[in-house]
């Protein structure tokens, strides 16, 4: 209803008004509760403005009785520094009359540490002199323990050499005993051309008496024919019928006697052949552990060998290892001597120090007297002091050096310079004190003392340093030696352990080799009875398909003799020639035989002696190869034993030599070392005089080192005194805004008198209780005040608008209101309209109306349909049946329509619950829409009415399964117009 009468623009218009009021309304309610918080802090906060206006006023008061407070302090510090200053200069003569007797004790120390130095250098000349001698004297001493371990290796290399070589040669001569054998064998005459010749007239003898025999046989058969009579014949051929059956029987009998030799044969053919083939594996099995073992004996040459070279780089290692240690041993043994005399300890405090690389004469210059002291309980020591506010000197040499807290205060106090010009000007600024060095170890002190390049004191701690370098270098290379020797035996121990390999592996391969010959001579025994075995298998094939033959032959022959029987008597005469020329071809076939065997045995020979022949050839190259290989081993074994013996007989001569120069070294050495013992003894003379010099010198020092302590002393204070009459003075001016003496002028004119310091200690403590009491203050109140005024200014401002605004939206609610009802009731007055007559179209009669819901609000009401079909009573749509309803509720569809018609409108089974006559009537009210409005109407139905009432029909078929396809039928066209 709300879409035909257009109010659903009004409505979201009017809803967001809505919003927009309620919204406004909200940010007023926060504007009022902002508006009384900040009324509130602004009466908190006048109140807070008038308590800091009195506490600045007490603070002022404070700030005023602070100042007189410093200035008196101010004024006392002065004449405290004043006092001070006095004292210095009384001490500072006393210390400069100590300064003078100093340096004429130091002048005369100077003229004997000359005398001392050049004992020194003269002592460092003898002892690098010796130094020389006792290296040359290790050096040779190297050389003849190393030339003796050389003879005795070589020594060993020699009796391994000699043991391989007898094993070679005793193996050379068992394969020579093997050759001369096989030889001996090989070139024996051979007989089997002979039994060959034999071979052919046996088998020509063979062939007469077979000619011989077949001509008997055919001269008895033509006599038999020719000569019997029938009864004869008949006797004859009876007879020869039975021979012929019993040589049948007999050559049966002979084939299965043959073939039960063949099976056996072929048995053992069979194992002699997998026996054969075994052998072969074991050979080759053998020959490769051969190989092998030959390839191991090689391998362990090579590493004897490289062991050999190793051990001889291990010792000149040994050699050069040794020398050096003796070398720095020699070196410590004087540099101990040296820095000893001197007093310098393990624990002094210059093995203490880490120096940057470039500083160490700086550091040594700065510090002369005190590198000798320790840290620990001794008569020279250094302790920790507490001295504070003291600055360090610019470019100070703790930049330069790691050290024990107890030095930093002197390192503090000492700058580095880079030239002497610089240090010269500086010098003239510097307090009591400091003092300056350059790099290359002169000093520059407070008290006006110079100090140009001690060089006696440096080459002391030179040698300090240098001892502790050596004692590095001496464990490095002791720690080298050791492991040197250990890798020493352990290649001898190798060396042996190769030895050993080699000796076991040349017993192994000697043993290889005798079962290799065993093995080789076994497989040569069953070739010969393999090839035996072959000959008497095809010999026995052969006789078989002989006696086969023969059978056949007499078979057929007995089949004659059957047909040719008869019975006819004949005389006794043919009987008796008839046997002897039986007994003729018996003998006959009896030589044959004996042929025929005494051919298959010399057969049998000629192949055995054939294979042995062959064997023995290859046997013969075998023991050749080998023989060679012998005889290379020991010509490199010779070699290797030449050059070991020229090495050592090089080496014979050398200990002798050596020995003699060992010896005149050494008396050079002892002549050295008299003169250092005669210097030391000077040198310790002079020694005495200037530990005397350096006791008095010590004295005055202490002296002078305790005047200058009490001048330091007193300089710290006056420059903490000086400190605080500064901080006094930069307080006086922060507080007054002047300087002190100003201060003192502005009193005198405000006729302020200065009371005692408890006077005005009391009197500030007053005002400081005063102002404690008031508590925490908010100095910030009247900016604060200020700042929330003007918030409460804006704010008045923003809820004037809001509620002008406010007003606005509710005119235009009201008004959005009114046009809303005017033209819902409108649409529902035209709705009703056609509703009622609609419904009267559909039924025939009837009645329908539509009633508004009682409301105030027409916008928020609802609707309520009744309808009379024709014959019953007006009630609500809820209590008709299911047709009634529907075109019921098609009528008021269809009435909604009619206000604001739309071009399309879809229609899904609305005529599903309709009858047919109800359907013809909605089909005629769709006709009458149509003509009356432009909509175009899409109905899905079922009903053949509503389809007879349309102008086009769409309908879905499937031809073939899953396959759906759209067809269409239009009404409007002629022939189909008239078909409907």
């Amino acid at each position: 209803m709300e879409d035909a009468a257009g109010t659903s623009g009004l409505q979201s218009r009017r809803h967001e008004s809505e919003l927009k009021l309620q919204a406004t309304e909200i940010n007023l309610e926060k504007i009022d509760l902002n508006l009384n918080n900040l009324i509130n802090q602004k009466k908190d906060l006048s109140r807070q403005s008038r308590q800091a206006e009195k506490y600045e006023q007490i603070s002022e008061s404070i700030k005023f009785y602070q100042s007189i407070i410093v200035y008196t302090q101010w004024k006392n510090n002065i004449s405290e520094i004043d006092q001070k200053q006095s004292f210095k200069d009384k001490i500072s003569e006393e210390t400069q009359k100590c300064i003078n007797e100093l340096a004429k004790f130091q002048n005369e120390l100077n003229l004997k540490k000359k005398i001392e130095t050049q004992l020194d250098q003269k002592k460092e000349s003898l002892n690098k002199k010796n130094f020389q001698i006792r290296t040359e004297i290790n050096k040779y001493n190297n050389e003849l323990s190393g030339i003796n371990n050389k003879k005795e290796e070589i020594n060993r290399f020699l009796k391994t050499i000699e043991n391989d070589k007898e094993l070679e040669k005793t193996r050379v001569s068992e394969l020579e005993k093997n050759k001369k054998n096989l030889q001996q064998q090989i070139s024996e005459p051979s007989k089997i051309n002979e039994k060959k010749k034999k071979i052919l007239q046996l088998i020509n003898q063979e062939t007469e008496l077979k000619n011989k025999i077949k001509q008997l046989e055919t001269i008895f058969v033509n006599e038999i024919q020719l000569s019997l009579g029938e009864e004869f014949k008949f006797d004859n051929i009876k007879e020869n019928k039975e021979n012929l059956k019993k040589k049948i029987n007999l050559i049966q009998v002979t084939i299965v006697d043959l073939k039960k030799n063949l099976i056996k044969y072929e048995k053992d053919f069979h194992t002699q052949d997998q026996l054969i083939k075994k052998l072969k594996n074991k050979i080759q099995g053998i020959q490769d552990l051969i190989s092998r073992r030959k390839k191991v004996i090689n391998q362990t040459n090579q590493n004897t060998q490289k062991v050999y070279e190793n051990n001889k780089e291990v010792l000149a290692e040994i050699d050069i290892s040794s020398t050096k240690l003796t070398q720095i041993e020699t070196e410590l043994k004087t540099l101990n001597l040296l820095t000893s005399s001197k007093g310098l300890s393990d624990d002094s405090i210059v093995n203490l120090l880490k120096i940057k690389k470039g500083y160490e004469d700086a550091v040594y210059a700065a510090l002369t007297n005190e590198l000798d002291a320790t840290l620990k309980k001794s008569k020279k020591r250094w302790i920790k002091t507490s001295f504070k506010n003291i600055d360090p000197i610019e470019n100070n040499l703790s930049n330069f050096v790691e050290s024990p807290k107890e030095l930093n205060l002197i390192l503090s106090q000492i700058s580095l310079v880079e030239d002497s010009k610089e240090a010269s000007e500086k010098q003239k600024n510097l307090k009591v004190g400091q003092s300056i060095v350059d790099k290359k170890g002169s000093m520059w002190r407070w008290d006006g003392f110079i100090s140009e390049e001690n060089q006696q004191n440096k080459n002391l701690i030179d040698a300090q340093l240098k001892i502790k370098e050596l004692v590095n270098q001496q464990n490095k290379f002791r720690i080298s030696l050791n492991s040197l020797r250990l890798k020493k035996e352990s290649q001898l121990k190798v060396q042996s352990e190769l030895n050993e390999t080699l000796k076991k592996e040349n017993i192994d391969l000697e043993k290889n080799y005798r079962e290799y010959d065993a093995t080789q001579s076994e497989f040569s025994t069953l070739i010969q009875k393999k090839s035996l075995l072959e000959f008497n298998i095809k010999d026995i094939k052969e006789k078989i398909d002989l006696h086969i033959k023969e059978e056949r032959l007499s078979s057929k022959e007995l089949e004659k003799i059957k047909s040719m029987e008869v019975s006819s008597p004949k005389l006794d005469n043919n009987k008796n020639e008839k046997e002897e020329v039986q007994k003729t071809i018996q003998n006959l076939d009896q030589q044959l035989d004996k042929k025929r065997e005494e051919i298959n045995l010399i057969k049998e020979s000629i192949m055995k002696e054939e294979l042995n022949e062959s064997f023995h050839k290859n046997d013969l190259q075998k023991t050749e190869v080998r023989i060679t290989e012998c005889l290379r081993q020991i010509e490199m074994l010779e070699k290797r034993e030449i050059n070991y013996i020229r090495e050592n007989k090089k080496l014979e001569n050398l200990p002798n030599d050596l020995r003699e120069k060992i010896n005149h070294y050494q008396g050079q050495f002892n002549e050295v070392q008299k003169e250092i013992t005669q210097t030391i003894s000077n040198e310790n003379e002079t020694k005495g005089f200037i530990f005397n010099l350096e006791k008095k010198i010590e004295q005055f020092n202490k002296e002078r080192e305790n005047k200058i302590n009490e001048i330091t002393k007193i300089d710290i204070n006056l420059e903490n005194l000086k400190i605080k009459e500064k901080e006094l003075r930069s307080t006086i001016f922060q507080r007054s805004k002047i300087q002190p003496e100003e201060f003192e002028n502005n009193l005198k004119e405000k006729q302020i008198e200065i009371t005692s310091y408890e006077d005005l200690k009391i009197k500030l403590d007053r005002l400081i209780s005063q102002r404690e009491q008031m508590g925490p203050v908010n100095l910030r109140a009247k900016t604060e005040e200020k700042i929330i005024s003007q918030s409460i200014d804006e704010l008045e401002m923003e809820k004037l608008d809001l509620i002008q605004a406010i007003e606005k939206l509710r005119l235009a609610i009201n008004k959005i209101n009114n046009e809303g009802k005017n033209r819902l009731l409108k649409a529902y007055e035209e709705v009703n309209k056609n509703f009622s007559e609609l419904f009267k179209k559909l039924f025939n009669g009837g009645e329908a109306k539509l009633e508004l819901v009682k409301t105030d609000d027409p916008l928020q009401t609802g609707i309520e349909i009744y309808a009379r079909p024709p014959g019953k009573k007006l009630s609500s749509i809820s209590l008709l049946s299911g047709g009634e309803k529907a075109l019921t509720a098609i009528s008021l569809i269809f009435s909604i329509f009619l206000i604001n018609p739309s071009p399309i409108c879809i229609l899904d089974e609305v005529d599903a619950a309709l009858d047919e006559n109800n359907v013809e009537k909605f089909c005629n009210i769709l006709l009458e829409l149509k003509k009356n409005t432009k909509t175009k109407f899409l109905i899905i139905t079922h009903h053949k009415i509503t389809m007879t009432s349309i102008d086009r029909v769409y309908g879905v078929t499937m031809a073939q399964k899953g396959i759906s396809d759209i067809v269409s039928v239009d009404f409007e066209k002629i022939n189909l117009k008239e078909a409907v």
